[in-house]
């Protein structure tokens, strides 16, 4: 599933992401690593913070510089903006939000899926595809975050502020965020599952019975 999670991610990017957004998020992350870089080195170099060696504190400033650039680019928002606004008896709606499915859908998801029910099969397609998007934006908003708080602790582990242990939490929250992978490789194979099947509008064919009594002329 982390595998179908990631194709599903990178071939729907485009789909949630705002390309431009997302390149100038990742400018503005650049540009603040930069400046934190020389905000950390202009006060070492005044007062001496780092209790440690100049090369451990020059590993700890990079840590902290490129932490602060993913901070940056896990905030800036990068959604694709929804044109036209989606509206439901004259309300928006934010597909962009979805982080759930139906009851019915449920099943699917889980890491032994049911087969796909003819009468399940639209709800499948319409929530899958609004939860596809809300994975894939988290999973771009959302990843950096970790990994920034990740880079933290190692600095801050180097430095000898906080204990090993504390890494432990980063760990568990990268993961977790990994996790999603899975979630959206389980909301594309009931996706697919379900785009499989005929609509349950379409006219049934009649099937052909071979007749044992046949006699041939």
């Amino acid at each position: 599933m982390f595998r179908l999670g990631w194709q599903v991610f990178r071939a729907h990017f485009a789909d949630a992401v705002s390309v431009d957004r997302f390149r100038r998020a990742l400018g503005i992350g650049v540009l603040a690593a930069v400046v934190a870089a020389a905000v950390l080195v202009g006060t070492e170099a005044a007062f001496r913070w780092s209790p440690v060696s100049t090369g451990l504190t020059v590993v700890v400033i990079v840590l902290l510089a490129v932490a602060t650039g993913l901070l940056v680019l896990g905030c800036y928002p990068v959604a694709r903006p929804l044109d036209p606004a989606a509206t439901i008896n004259g309300r928006q709606v934010r597909p962009d939000t979805a982080r759930t499915v139906r009851a019915a859908v449920k099943p699917y998801l889980r890491r032994r899926a049911p087969a796909v029910r003819p009468e399940d099969r639209e709800a499948i397609l319409v929530d899958t595809a609004l939860l596809r998007r809300g994975l894939v934006l988290d999973l771009t908003r959302l990843a950096p975050l970790p990994a920034a708080g990740s880079l933290a602790a190692v600095a801050g582990w180097t430095s000898g502020v906080i204990p090993a242990y504390m890494l432990v939490y980063f760990v568990l929250w990268s993961v977790a965020t990994v996790g999603r992978l899975d979630e959206l490789g389980r909301a594309e194979r009931a996706h697919r599952a379900a785009a499989a099947l005929p609509p349950t509008d379409a006219p049934l064919t009649a099937p052909t019975v071979a007749r044992a009594d046949r006699v041939s002329p």
